[in-house]
């Protein structure tokens, strides 16, 4: 499992050193949620191992639309939106990679229902939440050519402003109460 995973993670530095940087930062911050929150062991492992593998799918997109510094059409929206899905065709074949697939899968869904699939609250499995809230504070806090990355304080407050909207709320604010061991 793990020599696959490095191949696989591999692939994605290859491919673009973003992605992998922003999957392994993924990981952390999710590990540290599960951890904090008091999972056990084998589903810290899940969340941890399926955080990493969150983006894998994004190989699939031509680089051209993943490095775009003008807003996308909406043709290359639902193309970017795609990559959970190509995510879960290329690891399906792997037997360890089962219990990660709904993770990342889902792990663009919204609390309030208004994520790429329209899955909703309770019905987003608990790693998959996890993962949403773990991707969206990276981005934050990550600069990209189109914008400048937010400081630690703001990411945070983004967060809990969208607390029921974006994030499961019981998450949230366990995140927020938790917040300097966390990140």
């Amino acid at each position: 499992m793990l020599n696959e995973i490095n191949k696989l993670m591999i692939a994605l530095n290859n491919y673009d050193f973003e992605i992998y940087r922003h999957s392994i930062s993924v990981s952390y911050i999710a590990c540290r949620i599960a951890y904090h929150l008091g999972l056990q062991d084998k589903d810290i492992s899940i969340i941890t191992n399926a955080a990493l593998l969150h983006d894998i799918g994004k190989v699939k997109i031509d680089k051209s639309i993943l490095s775009k510094k003008e807003q996308l059409t909406g043709r290359e929206w639902s193309i970017i939106k795609r990559h959970p899905e190509s995510g879960v065709v290329m690891l399906k074949p792997y037997s360890w990679a089962k219990e990660l697939l709904v993770l990342i899968l889902y792990h663009h869904e919204r609390w309030d229902g208004k994520g790429y699939f329209g899955v909703e609250a309770n019905d987003i499995p608990l790693g998959a939440r996890i993962i949403a809230v773990a991707d969206a504070f990276d981005a934050m806090r990550t600069s990209r050519p189109y914008k400048k990355g937010k400081a630690w304080d703001e990411s945070l407050s983004e967060i809990e402003k969208n607390s029921g909207m974006q994030f499961d709320p019981y998450l949230t604010e366990r995140i927020i109460r938790l917040a300097y061991l966390i990140f």
